[in-house]
């Protein structure tokens, strides 16, 4: 039997089980659901199978528990891996004088940073949302470096940066007072960033589906479609397809995609047509906010709902097709919260300076990265194992809140199967019964 074909039949097993509990009739086999024939991303499969045991309602509190108790504890996993993956044959070798006490080891700024973060004031409406001041944060230091040019600024236990203006490129060094390996200090460096910056997280999600951030900070639609095709070659990657080509269709999705970013629209699929709709940078900053220190999924989930409401303009075309929208909307969002995942084990200016560094170690102190779609294919075993762990952990929280969903369908099927068949040899024993004269 193939993967087809067990996908469908799973749909039909569950969909006899909502028949008997609801006493319609019996589903026939369909193909209704496109992740069946899906060979590759699992994601769609169990959000489709999500759908079918518990209803919309259930994407919208996957998205809550996703954005709390998901978030809230994968830092460990996802650093483990990162040690484990940029772990090298020089490990145990003494850092290069080069990198502790010589020239260092210099990285475009624009080679580490490719959304262009690392320059926005933190002080700014902006700023609140791509910077933690709560936390020790990478894309802080690294702003501060920049506004004191030529300045040694220092990043937690493991590294310093400092800007040099005239060629706009950050100068890593090691952190004198470290003195250790190759290998100790990669994972002390690790240790200090935070691979999920919750709040960082949060506006990079929201922004793949509104793009108001993008839209403020006026960005070219060339930039924004660059990074889209970045982030659509790590989605490959994350479907095991390491062709790194995309085909015209691919791109003219992804140009489209970036029009509509830069100027702050996302579409709502009504069933027959699409609506655009905005967020306000207000209305943004304001979900930031309120759910970024939250640990309650159902109000994370029902904030994130009312800005479908926030966003639309014709309240009575919404109103129309509120469950349609409701259903592309989660189903949308939960596949951005995983290639977001992906991207901030790849693509965030903390992982690309980190792999800057090692790279270095590899090369007399030149360091390999450039392009990213380039570094990819440079780096593409790295990446491809970093990106499985953060997959494997997401399908594992999804596919054990569908197995909550399914104990909650099948016990009462269970009690309602087992009466019938009590019932049934109730009525066989009476009738075994002699009747009394």
């Amino acid at each position: 039997m193939s993967l087809s074909d067990d996908k469908r039949n799973i749909f039909t097993t569950i969909g006899s089980y909502t028949s008997v509990m609801s006493a319609t009739k019996m589903p026939t086999q369909t193909d209704i659901f496109p992740s069946i024939n899906n060979k590759k991303d699992i994601v769609p499969f169990l959000l489709d199978v999500l759908k079918v045991v518990a209803g919309t309602d259930a994407l919208q509190e996957l998205t809550g528990q996703l954005f709390t108790k998901f978030i809230d504890k994968i830092e460990k996993p996802l650093s483990d891996s990162l040690k484990n993956q940029t772990a090298q044959y020089n490990a145990g070798n003494g850092l290069s004088t080069n990198f502790t006490t010589g020239t260092g080891i210099r990285v475009k700024v624009k080679d580490i940073d490719i959304k262009g973060d690392l320059k926005i004031n933190p002080n700014s409406a902006i700023g609140d949302l791509k910077y933690s001041s709560t936390t020790l944060d990478f894309n802080k230091t690294a702003y501060d470096a920049i506004q004191n040019a030529g300045t040694e600024t220092r990043f937690g236990s493991a590294l310093t940066m400092k800007y040099d203006a005239a060629t706009d490129e950050m100068i890593f060094k090691e952190n004198p007072a470290l003195g250790t390996t190759i290998g100790t200090w990669a994972n002390a460096y690790i240790n200090d960033i935070a691979i999920i910056n919750k709040k960082q997280f949060l506006t990079n999600v929201m922004d793949k589906i509104y793009g108001t951030v993008s839209k403020v900070q006026g960005r070219a639609v060339n930039d924004v479609y660059n990074e889209l095709v970045v982030n659509k070659l790590i989605e490959q990657l994350m479907n095991d397809d390491e062709s790194f080509e995309l085909s015209p269709a691919d791109n003219a999705e992804l140009l489209q995609r970036a029009e509509e970013i830069i100027n702050g629209i996302v579409y709502y699929d009504m069933g027959c047509g699409v609506m655009g709709a905005s967020l306000s940078l207000s209305g943004l900053t304001n979900l930031i906010n309120s759910i970024s220190g939250s640990t309650d999924p159902f109000y994370t989930a029902s904030a994130i709902t009312a800005t479908i409401d926030q966003s639309i303009e014709n309240k009575d075309v919404a109103s129309a097709n509120k469950q349609t929208i409701k259903d592309g909307f989660f189903q949308r969002l939960i596949k951005l919260i995983t290639q977001a995942l992906a991207e901030a084990m790849t693509t965030t200016p903390q992982i690309r300076a980190l792999l800057s560094i090692i790279s270095a170690f590899q090369n007399n102190g030149q360091t390999q990265i450039g392009n990213p779609k380039d570094d990819l294919k440079k780096f593409k075993t790295l990446l491809i194992c970093v990106i499985k762990t953060a997959m494997k952990l997401i399908n594992e929280f999804i596919f054990n809140l569908i197995k909550v969903f399914l104990v909650k369908l099948l016990v009462p099927l269970i009690q309602v199967i087992t009466k019938e068949k009590i019932t049934q040899y109730s009525g066989i024993l009476k009738s075994l019964i002699p009747l009394r004269i």
